[in-house]
């Protein structure tokens, strides 16, 4: 059975970050951050959702990311990190929401836009238990530092498309 979420369409009434909590909440060790970011969602959503260019970007510990289309909002994802190492995620990205699984990580990204710019949730675990106490207080650090990263993008782009 696949933890992907959406596989039997969306939840009516949870917007893509309350959906994140969600599975968060349902990951276990799972970290989530969220962050309000002073910019429209679609500008917020087009560095998200460009996996090849912008996550080696904002997340440190990719260099190179390829994407292979498999459906609808069904993708193949492959991440090279700097220390050679590389992992195969099997990944859902639809408007305002992506979520990766390989075989020892989750990744979430969601977003939705509120009063004056846009709410940005950002969650992820090791999948191995008994890295998953140790991980958490790094994976805090990590995502606060990563989401720092993505709203310098965000408004990068931003001042790019003015």
């Amino acid at each position: 059975m696949s933890l992907i979420p959406g596989e039997m369409g969306p939840v009516a009434g949870l917007d893509p970050v309350r959906r994140l909590r969600v599975m968060a909440a349902a990951t276990p060790g799972c970290v989530l951050l969220e962050r309000f970011v002073a910019a429209p969602f679609d500008v917020v959503w087009a560095v998200a959702a460009d996996l090849e260019n912008e996550l080696p970007r904002y997340q440190p510990f990719v260099r190179t990311v390829r994407v292979t289309p498999r459906g609808e909002d069904r993708l193949d994802v492959r991440a090279l990190g700097n220390a050679r190492l590389s992992a195969d995620f099997d990944a859902v990205l639809r408007s305002g929401w992506c979520w990766m699984q390989s075989r020892h990580i989750t990744f979430g990204l969601a977003a939705t836009p509120v009063p004056g710019g846009t709410l940005v949730g950002r969650a992820g675990s090791t999948r191995r238990r008994p890295l998953r106490r140790l991980a958490v207080p790094v994976l805090r650090r990590a995502f606060a530092r990563e989401l720092d990263r993505f709203e310098a993008r965000v408004q990068a782009r931003r001042r790019d498309d003015r």
